[in-house]
């Protein structure tokens, strides 16, 4: 008898959602995983916001290139969840969702001098 395959959709593809691929993929290894991303490529900050000369940096693309590479794997660039698909419909054809994205914009804390000059905030 043919065990089910796990099916799990991804919605991120920054370091969060492809870790937890790889080790998703490590324990289930009959696990299908489809990543989405309102990026067209996958990577998030480490493909966009760190400079490619540091090594580690380097190590950790590797670590990634082989997540996206496995054939259990399959990627949906410029895809947001919200927009051009619901949850509602994820849930529909995955067994589990995972949440991994990053803010799309900055987030004020009500700090006093919060917003004084010299204050600069990343995304």
């Amino acid at each position: 008898m043919a065990s089910r395959v796990l099916r799990v959709g991804v919605v991120g593809s920054g370091p969060g959602g492809l870790y937890t691929t790889k080790y998703l993929l490590k324990a289930a290894a009959g696990a299908r995983v489809d990543i989405f991303d309102a990026l067209p490529t996958p990577y998030g900050l480490v493909r966009s916001g760190v400079a490619p000369d540091h090594p580690e940096v380097k190590s950790v693309q590797n670590d990634f290139d082989t997540v996206m590479e496995d054939e259990r794997v399959r990627f949906f660039g410029n895809v947001q969840v919200g927009n051009h698909i619901d949850v509602e419909d994820l849930r529909k054809r995955y067994d589990a969702i995972v949440l991994s994205y990053g803010a799309s914009f900055d987030r004020e804390l009500g700090l006093p001098s919060e917003n004084d000059f010299g204050n600069i905030f990343g995304r």
